[in-house]
């Protein structure tokens, strides 16, 4: 290994973030093309929270001979992980932050901050109705692909470690802070089909909107993701959406419907 240390490229206004730069500072176009370098070498990750975003950085400095992309929201956020959570995220390279995986009958996987307080809202409204789910965040999504040298070999989850987390035969949808085709590629191991997986993320819509807006345009709310989970898990339980919600994610009602707030902190005990 380089016995240099390990750099952090912060990447801050990007993707659902709008700018006077437009679509051009809504682009994931960077993390993904480090996300097809070699994950011994070039990382990225997506810290949630300053718990997350202040873990990763001291796991950076501690490392040698890497390129490491935090893909870190400028605005505020609430703190979704406690301090301890935080280091185990970065530690295993993902957590589970809400539901129980055994009951669950579909997985939330969250990659990006904005994606895991909508995947939280989906989680929230699902147990709600009775609907049990479970909320998975990762950060560091190269640490589950399939690796591509034995040198890579090292810097990924071993298959009992990745079952932990995703075990085989649970429905899941994932919302991801890039384009959804690049993610599921990578996140292969966890795929059992589109009859099993469904990924929401960047679609190349943006302009002059805010946070919710960017996610409305790119179809990665809450509701998108509590109508794909109804699709992929098979849910026939009404009320799951309201009329006004259900006219909103098809295009033919008021958006704001679907803005929702969480509390500032979410740190809870899972099981």
């Amino acid at each position: 290994v380089p016995g240099w240390i390990s750099v952090p490229l912060i990447a801050t206004s990007h993707t659902w973030e709008n700018a006077k730069n437009e679509q051009s500072h809504q682009d994931p176009t960077l993390p993904e093309a480090l996300l097809g370098e070699m994950s011994d070498t070039a990382r990225v990750i997506f810290p949630v929270d300053a718990n997350s975003a202040t873990e990763a950085l001291r796991n950076v400095y501690r490392g040698h001979g890497e390129i490491t992309c935090l893909v870190t929201p400028k605005r505020q956020v609430g703190d979704l992980l406690s301090q301890k959570q935080a280091f185990e995220a970065v530690r295993d390279g993902a957590i589970r932050i809400a539901g129980n995986l055994e009951a669950a009958r579909v997985q939330f996987v969250a990659i990006g901050a904005y994606q895991a307080v909508e995947a939280l809202a989906a989680h929230d409204r699902l147990a709600g109705q009775g609907v049990a789910s479970c909320v998975t965040l990762v950060l560091e999504p190269g640490r589950f692909r399939t690796a591509r040298d034995p040198i890579e070999e090292a810097s990924t989850a071993q298959d009992s470690v990745l079952r932990t987390f995703f075990p085989a035969g649970l429905p899941r949808i994932v919302l991801t802070h890039t384009r959804p085709e690049p993610m599921t590629g990578l996140l292969r191991r966890i795929d059992e089909g589109p009859g099993q997986l469904r990924a929401l993320g960047y679609l190349s819509r943006g302009g002059t909107l805010d946070v919710p807006g960017m996610l409305f345009a790119n179809r990665c709310t809450w509701a998108h993701a509590v109508d794909a989970a109804m699709t992929i898990a098979g849910f026939r339980q009404t009320g799951l959406l309201t009329d006004d919600e259900r006219r909103a994610i098809e295009g033919r009602g008021d958006p704001t419907v679907l803005k929702q707030v969480l509390p500032m902190r979410r740190t809870e005990t899972v099981s």
